[in-house]
């Protein structure tokens, strides 16, 4: 199936799955079109955000990608982006710093011997 075909057929099933409650998992989907893994229906649903849906998703149960069923539905998905985001740059700060600190203490362990 080509991405085009894809990206049209999984817009279709997410205009079923209108509102959190209604979330299907990539995975479902994935099963659905025959693939074995859902990398290809993830890679259809980013260029469905990028070409204007509004497609949200959720990890908690009902976890899965739905059409937002009000504009204050896509607000609540939106700060939750918002919070995952300070999430991964606070992460990216420990990550600098620890691996700085890792390497100067292997690099100080190494002096001492």
């Amino acid at each position: 199936m080509s991405e085009e075909s894809l990206k049209t057929q999984v817009k279709a099933v997410l205009e079923r799955h209108i509102g959190r409650g209604m979330s299907i998992t990539a995975e479902s989907l994935a099963d659905m079109f025959g693939y074995e893994d859902d990398r290809p229906i993830r890679k259809a649903i980013e260029e469905l955000i990028d070409n204007g849906f509004p497609v949200c998703s959720v990890t908690e149960p009902p976890a899965g990608y739905f059409f937002p069923a009000s504009v204050d539905e896509a607000k609540i998905y939106s700060k939750s982006l918002q919070k995952r985001a300070a999430r991964i740059f606070l992460r990216r700060r420990y990550i600098i710093r620890n691996t700085a600190r890792f390497y100067e203490a292997a690099k100080q362990l190494r002096l001492a011997v």
